[in-house]
């Protein structure tokens, strides 16, 4: 499914990329970009719903503040790219 969402932009880019259509490469570029944090934050989202975390209690005891951060940082990148995409 990951495949589904990061490979069609990419060669895309590519694509337009080689034939020197810069500002169409870009677009497809964010929609990229944007599918790389959106997969992500869902990830991220899941895991916390269902409760999976890690077996062991000294690994379990680090991901809770790994867990916030990685959302905050997921979240100001897609806000980031929500601004260039709007603009």
């Amino acid at each position: 499914m990951v495949a589904v969402a990061l490979m069609p932009p990419l060669v895309t880019a590519g694509l337009l990329f080689g034939n020197n259509l810069t500002t169409l490469g870009l677009k497809a570029l964010e929609l990229a970009v944007a599918n790389v944090i959106c997969i992500n934050l869902t990830g991220i989202v899941t895991f916390s719903l269902q409760g999976i975390r890690p077996a062991t209690w000294w690994k379990n005891s680090k991901t809770g503040k790994a867990k916030q951060r990685a959302l905050v940082v997921w979240v100001v990148l897609l806000a980031l790219l929500a601004l260039i995409v709007l603009r």
